[in-house]
């Protein structure tokens, strides 16, 4: 089974990153606008409605801008740390609380069958 990386968007204007191993499929950060992931997303073939989840690498806004808008918009988890979460209060939204998912950055983890 191979796995795709797809960069969506790269640099300090945003980042995002489309990752896929067999059914598991995830965005690593959102840095851009919903709409501007939403249409980068489709323009690979992909549905955003069957992403697994987003995964945040930390918390500035080239890495978060899009983040609030996709889990509200497709009902994602989004995983990222307790020190992440905290940086990103107040500036991405109300998130679901079953959909604000806290890991350790000290262990391994996996999503589907991505680990991370």
């Amino acid at each position: 089974m191979s796995m795709i990386f797809c960069p969506l968007y790269s640099g300090s204007s945003g980042n995002a990153l489309y990752v896929k191993y067999g059914d598991t499929s995830l965005l690593i950060d959102c840095g851009k606008p919903g709409k501007k992931l939403t249409e980068a997303m489709q323009s690979i073939g992909v549905d955003p409605a069957s992403l697994t989840g987003i995964l945040i690498t930390h918390e500035h806004s080239d890495h978060i801008s899009g983040a609030g808008v996709m889990s509200r918009k497709y009902h994602l988890p989004i995983y990222a740390t307790a020190g992440t979460w905290q940086g990103m209060d107040g500036k991405i939204g109300a998130i679901a609380p079953e959909n604000r998912v806290v890991f350790d950055k000290r262990s391994d983890f996996y999503l589907g069958g991505i680990g991370v």
